[in-house]
Protein backbone atom coordinates (compact mmCIF):
# COMPACT_ATOMS: atom_id res chain seq x y z
CA UNK A 1 0.00 0.00 0.00
CA UNK A 2 1.34 3.42 -1.08
CA UNK A 3 1.28 6.43 1.13
CA UNK A 4 0.48 9.60 -0.89
CA UNK A 5 2.65 12.54 0.64
CA UNK A 6 1.00 16.07 0.31
CA UNK A 7 3.34 18.13 -1.51
CA UNK A 8 0.84 21.42 -1.04
CA UNK A 9 -1.63 22.76 1.68
CA UNK A 10 -3.65 25.34 2.41
CA UNK A 11 -5.15 27.43 5.43
CA UNK A 12 -8.92 25.98 5.68
CA UNK A 13 -9.63 29.56 6.53
CA UNK A 14 -8.35 31.92 3.66
CA UNK A 15 -7.02 29.34 1.12
CA UNK A 16 -3.67 30.64 1.53
CA UNK A 17 -0.65 28.08 0.59
CA UNK A 18 1.03 27.42 3.68
CA UNK A 19 4.13 24.66 4.45
CA UNK A 20 3.04 21.47 4.19
CA UNK A 21 2.32 20.23 8.26
CA UNK A 22 1.35 16.38 7.62
CA UNK A 23 0.68 16.50 11.76
CA UNK A 24 -1.89 19.49 11.46
CA UNK A 25 -3.12 18.79 8.40
CA UNK A 26 -6.54 21.63 9.44
CA UNK A 27 -3.57 24.11 10.25
CA UNK A 28 -4.81 27.68 9.89
CA UNK A 29 -2.09 30.27 8.32
CA UNK A 30 -0.71 32.92 10.63
CA UNK A 31 -2.91 36.25 9.32
CA UNK A 32 -5.97 33.96 10.36
CA UNK A 33 -4.32 32.82 13.95
CA UNK A 34 -4.28 36.45 14.26
CA UNK A 35 -7.71 36.47 14.23
CA UNK A 36 -8.71 33.99 16.55
CA UNK A 37 -12.08 35.26 18.63
CA UNK A 38 -14.43 33.83 21.56
CA UNK A 39 -17.98 32.90 20.36
CA UNK A 40 -18.94 36.71 21.48
CA UNK A 41 -16.68 37.98 19.49
CA UNK A 42 -13.41 38.95 21.58
CA UNK A 43 -9.87 38.65 20.12
CA UNK A 44 -7.67 36.02 22.06
CA UNK A 45 -4.13 35.11 22.57
CA UNK A 46 -2.67 31.98 23.30
CA UNK A 47 0.95 30.91 24.55
CA UNK A 48 2.81 28.57 25.75
CA UNK A 49 2.68 28.17 29.83
CA UNK A 50 6.31 28.06 30.22
CA UNK A 51 9.76 26.66 27.91
CA UNK A 52 8.73 23.12 28.49
CA UNK A 53 5.37 23.78 27.21
CA UNK A 54 1.73 23.96 28.22
CA UNK A 55 -1.33 26.09 27.15
CA UNK A 56 -2.68 29.50 28.04
CA UNK A 57 -5.07 31.19 26.27
CA UNK A 58 -6.30 35.36 27.12
CA UNK A 59 -8.77 37.74 26.04
CA UNK A 60 -6.72 40.43 24.50
CA UNK A 61 -8.35 43.23 25.54
CA UNK A 62 -8.28 42.44 29.50
CA UNK A 63 -5.80 39.80 29.49
CA UNK A 64 -7.88 38.14 31.76
CA UNK A 65 -7.74 34.18 31.16
CA UNK A 66 -10.10 32.05 28.66
CA UNK A 67 -10.51 28.88 30.10
CA UNK A 68 -10.92 26.76 26.61
CA UNK A 69 -9.08 25.87 23.30
CA UNK A 70 -12.00 26.47 21.18
CA UNK A 71 -12.31 30.15 19.45
CA UNK A 72 -13.39 31.29 15.83
CA UNK A 73 -12.08 32.71 13.25
CA UNK A 74 -13.75 34.14 10.22
CA UNK A 75 -17.49 32.25 11.74
CA UNK A 76 -15.16 28.98 11.68
CA UNK A 77 -15.03 26.92 15.02
CA UNK A 78 -11.45 26.41 15.11
CA UNK A 79 -9.62 24.59 18.26
CA UNK A 80 -6.01 26.47 19.50
CA UNK A 81 -3.62 24.00 21.26
CA UNK A 82 0.03 23.33 22.49
CA UNK A 83 2.23 22.17 19.48
CA UNK A 84 3.91 19.52 19.61
CA UNK A 85 7.75 20.94 19.37
CA UNK A 86 6.58 24.21 21.12
CA UNK A 87 4.42 27.26 20.30
CA UNK A 88 0.79 27.15 19.52
CA UNK A 89 -1.43 25.30 16.72
CA UNK A 90 -4.84 26.74 15.28
CA UNK A 91 -6.63 24.10 13.87
CA UNK A 92 -9.96 24.10 11.99
CA UNK A 93 -12.75 21.85 13.80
Amino acid sequence: METEIKDRQFCPICAAEIKVVLRYPNYVCRSCASKASSADGRRLNFYNESLSGGFLAFFADTNEPYDSHVCFIEGVQCRADEAHFGGIVIEKM
